[in-house]
């Protein structure tokens, strides 16, 4: 009997780019910076599944040869699902040694499951396994390079959809299969959309502006701050910037003012320091406060206030945007904290936005009735006409309810020219097309789980395989991820 990969913790799909900087002079030639900036982002995949996925993170490190980079160290218990439709700064390190790396580590102290009843009360908590202990070591399929006086942003994309395939072992304890995907975007912008929380300090008479990282959106911790230092982005709007004040209304650039407190929603890149921030420095990134900025946001919404001053609200469309009154109807799902007996009206306003949940903007006629969404709304209560949201922002994910098969077996036979492969399962022999696969080879006899990006040629006949794919037309299974044993 072949042993099961059940325990596997995650796949991780890794795209590395090099790139190159420089900074400095020696003798009248250029001389590169020995160091370059890397930022980490978290973001996950939104899944109906659970109500919230509590990870406490206490490291995050890059390794390579003779090298071991801290990016963070601490304890921070983050609500993943929080993060399912945008990512989030998480940690930055301005002192990371250019060089070829090879790895990236991650440390989790705990993975907790928690549902919720109608009225957002705790219904169930779940505390799942870790497998070496919460070590986990994500490999590209061979080494990346961090080029001197680059900057870079590392995304790590928990796919909790796919990651909440749960199995009960003998003992009663739940083994769940976190599925990671990193992308690392050397000197280019993030994918997806991002929100930073903090306060505005500093204003330009351009358009932007800089905020100070104060707390982190998806922290667990009821005051959400983060770590002892702040961190700060450039921030720049144009004629599309949506801007929204507390209540929910409409406000312009000049009704903000430092000292605010903001969350920016838009797409971060590094920041160019040739870049004039309109404040008369010609983007000097010290602004007198002894602080170096190294990433922008190119803002799509500011939304003003303290974190929660716009809930975010998670539904499903009810009636399309009426083009007169410029309003649509939504059915909150349940455990959000509100009840209601029926369908609630959202308004829009002329700069409101919608976007899908990998960050494509997209119109008030894909609002249409069934599509699952997520608004960023102030509730406007009258007493006499109806209640309201009104809403700066909406996110679509149309595809939230489709639901994924999961194989598990052996390999029977492959065949890299078709992008196919036979396996056998407890019902039966199936067959798999691998063409749009993501494939990672998952290692657990360690000291830590490694997963390495790999192909189809690295499968062979007789290796354990999980398999999460959808059924297609010709009878096999589209295969979206495929988990080896490595």
């Amino acid at each position: 009997m072949h042993r099961s990969i059940s325990s596997v913790l995650l796949a991780v799909a890794l795209l590395t780019v090099a790139a190159c900087g420089g900074g400095g002079s020696t003798g009248g030639v250029a001389a590169p910076a020995q160091f370059a900036t890397v930022g980490i982002a978290l973001t996950d995949a939104p899944t109906a599944d659970v109500d919230q996925a509590l990870a406490t993170i206490t490291s995050i490190e890059l390794l390579g040869e003779g090298r071991r980079v801290v990016l963070f160290s601490g304890v921070e218990t983050i609500d993943l699902l929080r993060l399912a439709d945008y990512s989030e700064l998480f940690a930055v390190s301005e002192e990371v040694p250019a060089g070829t790396y090879n790895k990236i580590r991650l440390q989790l102290s705990s993975l907790e499951l928690v549902k919720l009843n109608h009225d957002g009360t705790i219904d169930e908590t779940i505390d799942a396994k870790l497998v070496a202990n919460g070590k986990i070591d994500l490999n590209p399929q061979g080494p990346f390079y961090v080029a001197p006086g680059a900057t870079l942003v590392i995304t790590v994309d928990f796919d909790m959809k796919k990651s909440l395939k749960i199995t009960e072992t003998g003992n009663g304890r739940i083994i769940v299969r976190p599925v990671i995907f990193v992308d690392i975007a050397n000197g280019l912008p993030a994918p997806g959309l991002t929100r930073i929380h903090g306060e505005i300090t500093a204003m330009g008479d351009s358009g932007e502006l800089r905020l100070c990282q104060t707390a982190l959106i998806s922290s667990s911790d009821e005051d959400r701050r983060h770590g002892d230092e702040d961190r700060c982005v450039r921030v720049s709007t144009d004629a599309a910037t949506g801007i929204f004040g507390e209540d929910g209304l409409p406000k312009e650039y000049f009704q903000l003012a430092v000292g605010d407190e903001a969350t920016i929603i838009g797409r971060l890149r590094p920041w160019d320091h040739d870049e004039d921030d309109g404040d008369g420095d010609s983007g000097d990134d010290n602004d007198n406060d002894g602080d170096s900025d190294r990433f922008a946001v190119d803002a799509y919404i500011i939304e003003e206030g303290p974190l929660g001053t716009f809930k975010r609200l998670a539904g499903v469309v009810t009636t399309p945007v009426n083009p007169v009154t410029d309003r649509f109807g939504i059915d909150l799902a349940p455990g959000q904290g509100i009840v209601t007996d029926g369908p609630l009206a959202a308004q829009l306003y002329p700069k409101s936005r919608i976007f899908s949940t990998d960050g494509f903007e997209l119109s008030r006629l894909d609002l249409a009735t069934g599509t699952r969404a997520i608004a960023d709304a102030v509730l406007a209560i009258s007493g006499a006409s109806e209640d309201v949201f009104r809403t700066s922002l909406v996110v679509l994910d149309p595809d939230l309810g489709t639901s994924e098969i999961l194989l598990n077996g052996a390999v029977l036979d492959v065949d890299v020219g078709a992008q196919r492969l036979s396996m056998s399962t407890a019902s039966g022999d199936r067959c798999v097309d691998t063409w749009t696969a993501d494939i990672f080879l998952v290692d657990d006899s360690g000291g830590s789980l490694e997963s390495t990006r790999g192909s189809l040629d690295d499968l062979v006949p007789g290796q354990n395989i999980d398999v999460f794919g959808t059924e297609g037309l010709g009878g096999c299974l589209v295969a979206s991820t495929i988990l080896a044993e490595g």
